[in-house]
Parts: C-alpha cells; sequence; structure tokens
C-alpha cells in the first residue's frame, strides 16, 4: 500500500480501517500510546497461539520468536535509525535504555551531569538518583530550539567535571525539537558524551544517528510507531560498547561464563545489555509496526502529521482562553501541539472533550496544560471539531457557563 499522505491523504480512509481504535473515538495521544493497527495485534496473537499450542520452549517456537524474529526487528530497527544491529540493544522502553546509559558510567562526588529543563519524569529520576547515590550535580539548561541560544547556554555550564549531557530530542512539554546535531557537534568538540531520548522523535520524522552524532539515543516503538507497549531500544555507539558498564547482569549477555572461575565476559556488541527472560514476541510483532510505518513513507507520515498540526495550531490561536505553547515554525515543532487552557475556567476540559465527543487527549487538570497528537491518521473534520469544541468552551466560560 503506498500512500501520499503529506499532500492529500488520498488514501486515508483505507489507512483508518486497519487502525480500530479510531472508530471509536478522535485519538490525540500518541504521545503516551497510540492506537494498535490491526497488522500488529494480528500478529501478536498469532505468536500468542504459537507459544500456547507448541509451547515456549519448543524449538519451532524459539527459532521463530525468540531467535530469528527478535533479530529481525533489531536489524529493523538499527536500518531505522541508520546505525549497525550491534549497536542496538532492544529494551522495553525509553526508561531502561536512559537507566542503562546513566548507571553505566563510574560517577565520583562532583561529577556533573547536563539535562533540560523540559524532560520526562524517566529522563530526570535517573540523574538525581546518581545525585542522591554518588554525590554526582545535576545542572540544568533552558530547551531551546535556537542552535546559538542552545550553544550559549551549554558553553556556559559544560566544563571538566561534565560527564554526560542528556536531552530530549522532541520535548515531551511542548513537542519543540532540539537542534540535536549542533548540540552533538559542539559536545564533541568538548569531548563530553552526548544522550539523546527519542521517544517522542522516532516514527514522526526520520532519524540518522550517525548524522546526529550523539553517542546514545533511546527509543521507544508504542508512541509514533504504532507498536505495542514493551518495545523499545538503546543504540549505543560503537566507541562506547566496550566502555558503558553493565550494571545489570544475567543470563543471555555473556559470551564466555565461568562458575567455578566467577568469571565472566560479556558480548562484544550493544546485546550485553540485554539480559534475562523477555517477552521476545512483543518486539517480534513490532515488526508489522514497522512496516506497516514504512509502506506509508515517514516522509510521507511527516509531512501530514505536520500539515495536521499547523492547521490546529491556526484555529487554537484565535480562541480565547486558549495559549498555544508549542512553536508556530514548522522546523521547531512536530506532529505535538501543546496548550493551555488555563484562560479557559473549566476545571478539566480533557474529561469535557472525553465526555461530550470522545476525543482523547493527554490533559493535566491541575496545571490546566492539554498535549495533544495530531497524528497521521487523523482527518481534518476531527482537527476542526477539536477547535469547534474549544470554541464552545470558550463562550460558556465568557457566559459564565460550565458543564
Amino acid at each position: 500500500m503506498v500512500c501520499t499522505l503529506g499532500v492529500i491523504a488520498t488514501n486515508i480512509t483505507s489507512v483508518r480501517e486497519q487502525i480500530p481504535a479510531l472508530k471509536s473515538c478522535v485519538y490525540m495521544n500518541c504521545g503516551t500510546f497510540g492506537p494498535t493497527p490491526t497488522p500488529v495485534a494480528t500478529e501478536a496473537a498469532r505468536l500468542a497461539r504459537l507459544i500456547e499450542s507448541q509451547g515456549a520452549f519448543h524449538p519451532q517456537t524459539r527459532k521463530e520468536i525468540e531467535f530469528e524474529g527478535f533479530e529481525r526487528f533489531r536489524d529493523s530497527i538499527s536500518s531505522y535509525i541508520m546505525a549497525s544491529s550491534d549497536e542496538v540493544a532492544l529494551t522495553r522502553n525509553v526508561s531502561d535504555g536512559i537507566n542503562i546509559v546513566a548507571s553505566g558510567f563510574d560517577w565520583q562526588p562532583g561529577d556533573e551531569v547536563i539535562i533540560t529543563d523540559e524532560e520526562h519524569p524517566s529522563g530526570s529520576l535517573p540523574f538525581m538518583n546518581l545525585a542522591r547515590r554518588y554525590g554526582a550535580v545535576v545542572k540544568m539548561v533552558p530547551f531551546h530550539t535556537d542552535p546559538e541560544a542552545l550553544i550559549r547556554d551549554l558553553e556556559i555550564l559544560v566544563n571538566d567535571r561534565t560527564k554526560l549531557v542528556f536531552m530530549s530530542h522532541v520535548s515531551t512539554v511542548d513537542g519543540a525539537r532540539l537542534p540535536a546535531k549542533e548540540a552533538s557537534n559542539f559536545l564533541r568538540h568538548k569531548n563530553v558524551p552526548f544522550m539523546l531520548d527519542g521517544a517522542h522523535a522516532i516514527g514522526q520524522f526520520s532519524v540518522d544517528v550517525k548524522d546526529l552524532g550523539c553517542d546514545f539515543y533511546a527509543g521507544c516503538c508504542h508512541k509514533w510507531l504504532l507498536a505495542q507497549q514493551g518495545t523499545g531500544f538503546l543504540y549505543i555507539d560503537d566507541a562506547w560498547i566496550d566502555r558503558l558498564e553493565t550494571s545489570w547482569v544475567g543470563w543471555g549477555m555473556t559470551d564466555e561464563y565461568d562458575l567455578e572461575g566467577l568469571n565472566y565476559t560479556p558480548l562484544s556488541s550493544a546485546r550485553r545489555f540485554e539480559y534475562g527472560t523477555r517477552n521476545w514476541a512483543t518486539h517480534v510483532s513490532a515488526l508489522k509496526a514497522m512496516e506497516f510505518h514504512n509502506s506509508l513513507g515517514p516522509a510521507n507520515i511527516y509531512s501530514r502529521s505536520h500539515d495536521l498540526a499547523e492547521r490546529l495550531k491556526r484555529r487554537l490561536t484565535d480562541i480565547p482562553g486558549i495559549e498555544v505553547i508549542t512553536p508556530m515554525e514548522r522546523d521547531k515543532t512536530t506532529g505535538i501541539v501543546a496548550l493551555s487552557t488555563q484562560g479557559l475556567g473549566h476545571p478539566s476540559p480533557g474529561d469535557w472533550l472525553w465526555e461530550n465527543q470522545r476525543i482523547l487527549t493527554a490533559h493535566n487538570p491541575e496545571r490546566q496544560t492539554m498535549r495533544l497528537a495530531a497524528a497521521f491518521f487523523l482527518l481534518e473534520e476531527e482537527i476542526d471539531l477539536l477547535a469547534d469544541c474549544f470554541s464552545e468552551l470558550s463562550k460558556n466560560s465568557k457566559l459564565g457557563l460550565q458543564r
């Protein structure tokens, strides 16, 4: 199936038919979990039946799932980010990847790590933990879309004690896009390792880790790639595989294991950061998510999502009580549209949208913020419906009505 989604959604109906969740709601929360396409769910069910009928340890089951299928997914996601399969460890999620890297350094009291002020808890807690356990110092830089501003602030903070810089490739707060390549070039000249959180980048636009020049890149497939939960990965540049310590070890990560001599040799690839029994079948089913994504064309998805996001931002900007937080410039943002609903005077607009129109969003009623995902599978009329709902809430607010 080939779609030209960037300009005109010629085959959007056939695409939506393969995502059953879209029949019951307006799905605008890929930023948390993406809806599962039928080919992915069908493959997951097939693998579950295979395990049920033959047993997980049956030679054919292990061959298809644990050995061949698992490695095919590794090859697929490695190719997607332009890395070698030996540089990719398969994880459950981005949190796993961040913790693997954070715990892989020999932290000493006073060592410093730099993060941004728009990190997800999974992107800040591991470093807070380093401060608590080892006396590391966590420094914070504002999240910038302007490369000159970012480099200027990094120039102030980076010093001889800086052991790692960690940043989100796309902000979880407002969907803004980090000038990651410029940051990477600067840090390389400073000889400081650089890690990116790709939770909101993977599936939204093409990622080439070699072109970016980062040392580590943690991603997941359960958001914008529409795979099931439990499908993450961690890219570790080949130069770092032997240098990064393995803090969690277990069966499956060794090349040689000698219990009598109390000695072991870890695998020479990033597979050394995978250990123990795991749900291999979940990663294997994610192959279908990759196939679904690639059949549509990453560039088409990127263009379509941006078009929808721009349409939404234009509509919301004119509504009293709504403040669009996401940058308006196309090259500085993604398919995420974040806004403040404080001015509406409504206790929980997210609940109202769900209860009245079955529009699924990520809304924080305490902070009165909302994050919307203008994913490629949405219809223009769904974008307009959301905007019309906000217009109604805005009018009700002026009249002193809250429903």
